[in-house]
């Protein structure tokens, strides 16, 4: 662990000092791609950020913005990896905006269908989209599309889901935008919500009946204040809802309501579900991950969740991903991504770690679940802050944030792998930009039989 702490360190003055990647030593399966004064960099994990085409190449997009002297807006950046985990870069860092809005919030997401690649972004107000490409001459770049969908998300973008009938975006806006001719043109509407609620962040996936399901955070109730050591009467629920192949929005549901710590609160408790990702297996089961205060009622104080709904069944009580842990540091988990492999489901989760009363950053784990239950223990993905922490050298951790996975999982080399895309915090270099890491993890203990 001395080598995987050292090398922690040398990525964060490298950062720092604004130098290139080429220089930069990290572990095996650990690839510096890019960098970010953003803490956010690679947040929404609400949407996909990074993912493999037909062709077995991976992209992934994130957030450039606060560096100064740099450019601002979604990048863009595609590698290849070898099958004994080399990773060849096939771009440099390609800011997508052009020369259309590049916003410091622009959040980008994407989605593969075959052979093309869908990018979506937020800028100058409404969500954007550009098309890339495989073809006999190698990947192109279509131009960037105003879907017409107003998007304004402050600290998270669009989500995108993309399959043979169409491309689908929608944003925390509360809009849904349409393509059936490649992304070339879209028919945005709004989202049908409660009456006198709106739309937080929002989730994407394909309905294996036809169509797309949407998964969502409605605010009810904004809490009255953000303090955090005590609640303040905010209600956000935590809803589902179909679109059919004709337009049709059908089988609303709000998911949470029934169980305890998630209705409307009482007084000051907070009830709080946000940073929602929706998947559906083939079978039709319905996963859902999130965070929110359903143990802790106060705003910010979070634990990651799971909940699962039976085809044509009702939802099952949410599950903790991350069970708080005094003996290790752990208070509260966040944000967490969704990887499905038929009907297993792998949640991406990332946690504080404290030191005592210090706190210390993130480290991630990732969380297996098999229709509803869990199906093992988690499998550390990144515990840099951990290592810092027994071996005494706090300067030296490397904090992890908004770590965002594929949705699927690839085989090869006898292995199950995971492809993840994070944001890297280096604690011991105050002001250092953040760094973009593509991680090819190793997920093939966490694999079992159906």
């Amino acid at each position: 662990m001395r080598h995987l702490l050292g090398t922690a360190f040398v990525l964060g003055l490298a950062a720092h000092a604004g130098q290139a990647a080429e220089p930069v030593q990290l572990p095996p399966g650990y690839t510096l791609v890019g960098l970010s004064a953003d803490e956010n960099a690679t947040a929404g994990n609400n949407a996909t950020r990074i993912a493999r085409d037909a062709a077995g190449h991976v992209h992934m997009v994130w957030v450039d913005s606060g560096r100064q002297g740099a450019p601002t807006g979604p990048v863009y950046r595609r590698l290849t990896v070898a099958a004994d985990g080399a990773t060849t870069f096939d771009t440099d860092p390609i800011y997508v905006a052009d020369k259309t809005p590049g916003d410091w919030n622009a959040y980008p997401a994407l989605a593969t269908t075959g052979d093309a690649v869908y990018l979506v972004w937020q800028g100058g107000g409404t969500a954007r989209v550009r098309k890339v490409s495989l073809g006999p001459s190698g990947y192109t770049f279509g131009p960037p599309i105003d879907t017409g969908a107003r998007s304004d998300g402050r600290d998270v973008g669009p989500s995108i889901q993309a399959d043979a009938s169409g491309v689908r975006v929608v944003t925390p806006s509360g809009q849904f935008a349409l393509s059936t001719d490649g992304g070339q043109t879209w028919k945005a509407e709004p989202v049908p919500l409660p009456t006198g609620q709106r739309m937080k962040t929002a989730s994407l996936a394909a309905d294996p009946a036809g169509g797309t399901i949407l998964a969502f955070s409605s605010v009810v109730k904004d809490p009255k204040e953000s303090a955090k050591a005590v609640g303040s009467g905010g209600y956000w629920q935590l809803r589902t809802i179909r679109r059919t192949p004709d337009g049709q929005w059908t089988d609303a549901q709000d998911v949470l309501g029934k169980f305890p710590g998630w209705a409307e609160p009482q007084g000051d408790n907070d009830s709080l579900a946000d940073w929602v990702r929706v998947g559906a297996d083939a079978a039709g089961g319905l996963h859902l991950v999130w965070h929110g205060t359903g143990i802790s009622h106060i705003y910010g104080n979070d634990q990651a969740y799971y909940a699962y709904r039976e085809p044509k069944g009702t939802w099952k009580e949410p599950i903790p991903t991350i069970r708080q842990d005094s003996a290790r540091g752990i208070k509260f988990s966040f944000a967490p991504s969704l990887t499905l492999d038929g009907e297993q489901v792998l949640a991406t989760v990332f946690y504080d770690i404290y030191d005592g009363d210090r706190w210390a950053g993130f480290d991630a784990d990732l969380v297996p679940f098999l229709r509803g239950t869990p199906n093992g223990k988690p499998l550390p993905l990144t515990h840099f802050v951990r290592a810092s922490i027994n071996e005494k050298k706090p300067a030296l951790a490397l904090s992890t944030r908004f770590p965002s996975a594929a949705p699927t999982l690839y085989r090869a080399e006898g292995k199950v792998w995971l492809d993840t895309i994070e944001t890297f915090i280096p604690m011991g270099v105050p002001g250092a930009p953040k760094s973009i890491v593509y991680h090819r993890f190793d997920a093939t203990a966490l694999l079992r039989p159906q």
